[in-house]
């Protein structure tokens, strides 16, 4: 099966994938990738996050906050990236959901998401697999989850049977 199929049609849902570090020092430098492949941050409002010793926000300071969540100084917090690129082709916007133990990404699906635009993101993902993630797919259930570690893999295409 295709990968196109879970990237190509916007139904107003944003489909997560989760990265899992079982090594937390690992979080900030996965963070950072997304950084250092070009993202910047586009998301709308005041950044603040929260500093759990205290209990009080400051602005976000920029991927170094991941490692401040890893340790548990900061709470969780969420940033949209554009202008990410594993590849030469930019990968459509993308939220980033920093957690203790990981990172979330959700995208909003559509007409952006071209076969270069999904390999672009394979290959960041591959990288944060290098960095010691663990990628899932849950919200495609268990056929997604199986066309997208082959997609991974590089076992199967991301537009062809």
């Amino acid at each position: 099966m295709t990968l196109k199929k879970y990237f190509e049609t916007d139904d107003g849902s944003l489909p997560e994938i989760e990265i899992s570090f079982g090594d937390r020092p690992h979080l900030e430098p996965a963070f950072r990738l997304f950084y250092d492949c070009g993202g910047f941050d586009v998301s709308c409002g005041y950044r603040q996050v929260l500093s759990k010793p205290d209990q009080s926000e400051r602005n976000y300071a920029g991927p170094a906050d991941a490692a401040l969540v890893a340790s548990d100084e900061l709470g969780p917090f969420h940033v949209v990236l554009r202008g990410v690129r594993g590849s030469e082709h930019v990968i459509p916007d993308l939220g980033l959901l920093v957690l203790p133990s990981g990172l979330i990404i959700d995208y909003r699906m559509g007409a952006d998401w071209g076969s270069r635009e999904i390999e672009s993101f394979l290959l960041i993902l591959r990288r944060l697999r290098q960095l010691g993630g663990s990628v899932a797919v849950p919200w495609w259930g268990a056929e997604g989850e199986r066309d997208f570690e082959n997609a991974l893999l590089g076992t199967q295409s991301v537009i062809t049977r």
